[in-house]
């Protein structure tokens, strides 16, 4: 079967197109950059060079193909021209469903996120959850605009689609930028990082990236039409995270609880001298309010109704570190 693919050259898109080809299906990959795509499985992919804004591309990328996964969106910490995140999370989204439809493509499967559901404040986040607190980045909002999108087109056009919103993903990287877990974990065991958000008391959600692509996939097989299903993993505070880390490890480093106003102010400087440096800030005042609720979910929809098996963090990591 030809499947095609966009976001191939990102952390998750890179294991799917490994998967995928493993399972005997031929990928059509739409990437921006053919030199980083250079590293990606040679046999069974089509590589096409374009982008989201490009909807002839899109179209001729698609030819042929009888499912989409639409993996790539605008993650970054900040743009310096915020329509950014919209002209590529929700404009995008509109040229790939268009040019889904033009041709036949049986079902899409969407990359969201759990972000958009918000923080589990008054409740253990699940599908059915209303969003109780305003968007704190321009990420969530434009991933929940890219997923009414979506909707639309199932109720109004007859699109097949089935949105998968993953939580904190890690696990070992084959090529993109590493997940900022991932990150975390490699930094952690070169003594490169020594702190913990607040008290550690504030409790996440973290989710092996094998687990995202075969959720991936089997909402594809299994997934009802219109659905949504969180691709999580299991939920611990940062302090559970870190006493994992440092017992699969074997290293034992101090780690400072910083509180929020800290950070805030840590944030600042950060995004002043990146802008003044031309570089984009490593953390902003707007993903620091992030730290200050708990980000509990249930990945039982996915459990129950796509027959998701959910790696332990523990294993998880342990899978991480040894691919370091």
């Amino acid at each position: 079967m030809n499947v095609f693919i966009t976001g191939g050259t990102g952390y998750i898109g890179a294991h799917l197109i490994k998967e995928l080809i493993s399972n005997g299906h031929t990928v059509h990959a739409l990437v921006r950059n053919l030199e980083k795509a250079a590293a990606l499985p040679k046999e069974g992919l089509v590589l096409f060079k374009g982008d989201l804004s490009d909807l002839a591309n899109i179209k001729e990328a698609m030819k042929g193909c009888d499912q989409v996964y639409h993996v790539a969106g605008n993650t970054s910490i900040w743009e310096k021209d915020r329509s950014k995140y919209y002209t590529i999370n929700v404009d995008g989204t509109r040229n790939i469903m268009d040019a889904a439809l033009e041709n036949k493509v049986k079902r899409i499967v969407f990359t969201s996120t759990a972000g958009v559901l918000g923080p589990s404040y008054g409740g253990i986040v699940t599908e059915l959850k209303c969003r109780n607190l305003d968007f704190l980045v321009e990420y969530e909002s434009s991933k929940a605009m890219g997923e009414s999108l979506i909707k639309s087109y199932v109720l109004e056009k007859g699109l097949d689609a089935v949105i998968v919103s993953p939580t904190r993903v890690f696990g070992p990287v084959l090529i993109g930028e590493p997940a900022s877990i991932t990150q975390l974990i490699s930094k952690y065991t070169k003594g490169k990082w020594r702190i913990i958000p607040g008290d550690g008391s504030k409790i996440g959600n973290y989710v092996f990236v094998d687990d995202v692509v075969k959720g991936h996939i089997l909402a594809m097989e299994n997934g009802v039409k219109g659905g949504t299903y969180i691709l999580g993993g299991e939920n611990h505070s940062y302090n559970s995270f870190f006493k994992i880390l440092k017992e699969e490890s074997g290293l034992d480093y101090r780690l400072i609880k910083t509180s929020i106003g800290l950070q805030l102010l840590y944030a600042h400087l950060n995004t002043f001298f990146a802008i003044l440096r031309n570089k984009k800030p490593a953390i902003t005042a707007k993903w620091v309010h992030r730290f200050k609720y708990h980000w509990e979910v249930s990945p039982n929809k996915a459990v129950e109704e796509l027959q998701l098996k959910i790696t332990p963090l523990r294993e998880g990591i342990k899978k991480t570190l040894n691919s370091l």
